[in-house]
């Protein structure tokens, strides 16, 4: 028999961590589940990558790809013509740091586009803005930073894999200043800069230079970390 559960939108999700069936014990329990619901709109099943013999089975059943991620992927089944299905994440969070230092500026120069831009990357799973920021300056550039502020949220519509891109730059104080550059397989230099060579260099994006600007003008907007009780782990910056 399979385990379920019930979810806020009034959906039944599957439990598969521990089964053990073939395709087609699997496909029969799944058929005798889906004629015992009532009053449902979606059905759930997440699969786990050692179960991946379950996708076509569910597929050929009517379910549809939600989400996914390294190790498992989540499908979901309208159980009525018109069941809401919620939005899967559509976006991928990336952090920039923008780091002044005697009037010059902590850049970096790597091997996917031309010019020098401002240290960052992607935030990983499970990785919070804070840690992100501090870990991809120390890979680009071996400076160790700690975070002041949020200065400004960027957000592109085609980032890597069709997903939008939302990227936050945040102003950044250096605790070392040495150079050095950790992840050498993709970045080709790193320096710190004059700021005004950096605002009038050719090869610089408007992006950057607008952000660099902002930082050193709009000294009064800045969002910092807040302490904030949450229902769920995250960070908050007022």
């Amino acid at each position: 028999m399979l385990a379920i559960t019930e979810d806020r939108y009034q959906g039944i999700t599957i439990e598969t961590s521990d089964i053990s069936l073939s395709e087609a014990a699997f496909r029969s329990e799944l058929e005798q589940l889906m004629l015992s619901l009532h009053n449902k709109k979606l059905l759930w099943v997440k699969v786990n990558i050692e179960q991946s013999a379950f996708i076509p089975v569910l597929t050929n059943l009517g379910f549809e790809f939600h989400h996914c991620d390294e190790r498992s992927v989540m499908l979901v089944k309208r159980l009525t013509e018109n069941a809401y299905i919620p939005t899967s994440r559509n976006y991928i969070a990336g952090v920039g740091a923008v780091v002044l230092r005697n009037n010059k500026l902590l850049v970096i120069k790597d091997k996917f586009q031309p010019g020098y831009k401002l240290p960052g990357g992607h935030i990983d799973k499970g990785e919070t803005l804070k840690a992100a920021l501090q870990r991809e300056v120390l890979e680009e550039t071996g400076v160790e930073v700690v975070l002041e502020s949020i200065m400004n949220i960027g957000h592109f519509n085609a980032g890597q894999f069709g997903e939008s891109n939302l990227y936050f730059v945040c102003t950044a104080r250096a605790l070392s200043h040495e150079i050095f550059i950790n992840d050498a397989d993709e970045i080709l230099e790193a320096r710190w800069m004059d700021v005004d060579v950096f605002l009038n260099h050719e090869e610089v994006n408007n992006y950057n230079k607008k952000v660099v600007e902002a930082a050193i003008s709009n000294t009064g907007l800045k969002l910092t970390e807040q302490e904030v009780e949450l229902r769920i782990p995250g960070e908050v910056f007022l």
